[in-house]
């Protein structure tokens, strides 16, 4: 497709290649009602991609709870965040599947040499785990918590991965469906569309342009008929 506006695509992974976070957020919400600490699904979701001890403090401080200062206090965070990943991946994790639209869009781009990272606030063991080795193969470059030292929103992930592919980052399309992520790319110069997956078009209203899913995002690119 000789017309395409963009160098390369840069794909979130969780809620938007993955359908995953009812699986996360039901994770979150298991192991925080365990040590007493209420959270709304929609806080979870609203907070995809942020870096999770920073998350967990907004919710500790949200709730009025105060940890004494020390190793303590950084213990019983860990223990938390240790205990919501370890229960997704050998509980949850299981359930996820990649949403329908996401190897056919990575296929089309393929055939029109277009080059694609997966770019998550995920760690490389998850990403493993979780997405099927097809899926995994169809990505130049794959961006993880584990090779940066900022998070989304701060746009180092989506400029490292546009680095990697060799491309200006304002020359990427990004795919995200969270407002960190939407930050995040658009802080870093390129240009996002969020599909509605997880949450309402009223939070991702930063996007350039905003989709019900991949297969009208798929559709809108000219890409038609990416199916599976």
């Amino acid at each position: 497709m000789p017309d395409f506006a963009y160098q390369a695509v840069l794909f979130d992974m969780d809620g938007v290649v993955l359908d995953s976070m009812e699986q996360h957020a039901a994770a979150w919400l298991r192991v925080m009602g365990e040590a007493g600490l209420h959270v709304e699904r929609e806080f979870v979701l609203l907070h995809e991609g942020c870096l999770q001890t920073e998350v967990l403090e907004k919710l500790l401080q949200e709730q009025g709870v105060i940890l004494p200062p020390g190793q303590g206090a950084a213990e019983f965070m860990l223990r938390l965040l240790d205990g919501q990943r370890r229960l997704y991946l050998e509980e949850f994790a299981r359930q996820v599947a990649p949403f329908r639209g996401a190897a056919g869009l990575l296929r089309a781009l393929a055939s029109r040499g277009v080059p694609t990272a997966l770019v998550t606030s995920s760690r490389r063991d998850q990403v493993d785990s979780c997405l099927p080795e097809g899926l995994l193969r169809s990505f130049a470059h794959i961006v993880t918590s584990d090779d940066v030292t900022r998070h989304k929103p701060h746009p180092e992930p989506y400029l490292k991965a546009s680095q990697a592919l060799g491309v200006a980052a304002d020359g990427c399309l990004v795919v995200e469906n969270a407002p960190a992520g939407i930050a995040a790319a658009r802080a870093a110069g390129a240009v996002c569309y969020a599909v509605a997956t997880t949450l309402g078009r009223e939070h991702l209203s930063q996007a350039h342009a905003v989709f019900s899913g991949l297969d009208e995002l798929t559709h809108y690119l000219g890409m038609g008929g990416a199916g599976e």
